[in-house]
């Protein structure tokens, strides 16, 4: 069974799900299915399977019906009884193959597309375990667990979530009936901090001129736009432009589900709920407002996805200054363009109004792109110089290509002003 994709943006390494694997799925899904008739395993509630007596129990199970198949010729010797006893356990009432993987410290993401193919990263490189669920209705089970360990549910009338584990490890899964081919599964545990810009040029992200002048715009107060893919290290470049900012300002992050680690102790971090029985939701729109009212020295927001559009555009045009927003959008046109779209739903207004209103919320736009190898890289940092019936006008300042980092020569328009305020500003980053 070849494991061959390219996923998050970074290339996955040929594998092959060993033979020898496959028999003891094979061998683990018997036993299930006998143990699930023995003990009667699916009236059992979930939140019992933790119990020690039900563990026991299970396991003197299991050992009868491996040493049954070993009498009947029916177990391989190759086959390690008590990885077998252990696995078969551990999808009984556990996790199953996910125990082993969670517990690795040198795994920061898993992927699981379907129950025979389970992708881990380490270090931005997606390769396959050599592990596998015995069955989809297993994995599907083994969902349902995690993301009831995770204080949620899912189930036929919410098939899918997107949400932070206690941990911080960030959760997102779809069954059935959204997931037409089974369940699906991403775990992406956050990293100890947000990296700081010196971190992102020593990573080769950016130059270290690039750099000074981002500091330079954080200084400043500039309102920067970072927009890149799904996974491209846009939050992780926001929130290193967010930490370099002055200590003893109050920097407040709003995100949907919570990724950011800064490193500083003037920090206030609002996550968005989705909404249950018991409680409404709580989505980006209300932590905006919030977070306005909260009067932050500094504004992070992690994605714009909805009707926090329009009062964020007006925030930044009138009452905030010095934020740092993230935004789907593969270019400074695009992004800005999704933002207008946003927010032109928001305000049931003229076009053109809208669009002025978001070309006059951000001075700077930096495109993040995630390479093949898994590092980030800022492909372009842009100054927005206005806005058409139908584009957005903008100046590139600093761009990747052919292979390095150059400034283009054009020095930024608010940078006659920065003098009169006494901030240092050196325009040779830009030759």
């Amino acid at each position: 069974r070849r494991m061959v994709s390219a996923v998050g943006g970074a290339q996955l390494t040929d594998g092959l799900l060993d033979p020898k694997v496959v028999k003891m799925l094979d061998l683990q899904s018997s036993i299930l299915e006998r143990l699930r008739a023995k003990l009667d395993l699916d009236k059992i509630p979930m939140e019992r399977l933790h119990e020690e007596d039900l563990w026991q129990r299970a396991e003197r199970a299991t050992i009868d019906l491996v040493e049954t198949l070993e009498t009947s010729g029916e177990l391989p010797k190759y086959i390690d009884q008590d990885s077998l006893i252990k696995e078969a356990l551990n999808e009984a009432l556990a996790l199953g193959p996910l125990e082993d993987l969670l517990a690795d410290e040198h795994i920061d993401e898993i992927i699981i597309d379907r129950r025979d193919r389970v992708v881990v990263g380490k270090g931005g490189v997606l390769r396959g375990s050599g592990k596998a669920f015995s069955s989809d209705d297993v994995f599907e089970k083994v969902v349902k667990r995690l993301v009831a360990e995770a204080g949620a549910a899912i189930d036929d009338t919410r098939p899918v979530v997107d949400l932070r584990m206690r941990d911080g490890t960030r959760l997102t899964a779809a069954v059935s009936p959204v997931a037409a081919r089974g369940a699906c599964l991403v775990l992406k545990k956050p990293p100890a901090a947000t990296p700081a810009l010196a971190e992102l040029v020593s990573q080769n992200a950016l130059s270290s001129a690039m750099a000074d002048f981002l500091g330079t715009c954080v200084t400043a107060r500039r309102n920067i736009l970072v927009c890149g893919g799904v996974g491209s290290g846009k939050t992780a470049v926001a929130g290193a432009l967010a930490a370099a900012a002055p200590a003893g300002e109050r920097v407040i992050s709003v995100e949907e589900v919570g990724e950011l680690r800064l490193t500083r102790d003037e920090w206030v971090a609002l996550e968005a709920r989705p909404g249950t029985g018991r409680a409404p939701e709580i989505d980006l729109g209300h932590l905006l407002e919030t977070a306005l009212r909260l009067a932050p020295d500094r504004l992070l927001v992690g994605e714009v996805r909805g009707r926090e559009a329009l009062p964020l555009a007006q925030a930044l045009c009138s009452s905030v200054d010095g934020a740092v927003v993230a935004m789907s959008g593969e270019g400074a046109s695009a992004a800005l363009g999704r933002l207008a779209v946003l927010a032109r739903i928001g305000a049931g207004g003229a076009d053109g109004a809208v669009r002025e209103l978001v070309a006059q919320a951000f001075e700077i736009v930096l495109h993040v792109t995630r390479w093949s190898d898994g590092s980030i890289r800022v492909l372009s940092i842009e100054e927005v110089v206005g806005c058409t019936e139908s584009t957005f006008e903008t100046q590139v300042l600093f761009q990747f290509a052919g292979g390095a980092f150059t400034a283009t020569g054009t020095v930024p328009r608010f940078y006659a002003e920065l003098e009169a305020r006494g901030i240092q500003a050196d325009q040779a980053v830009f030759r």
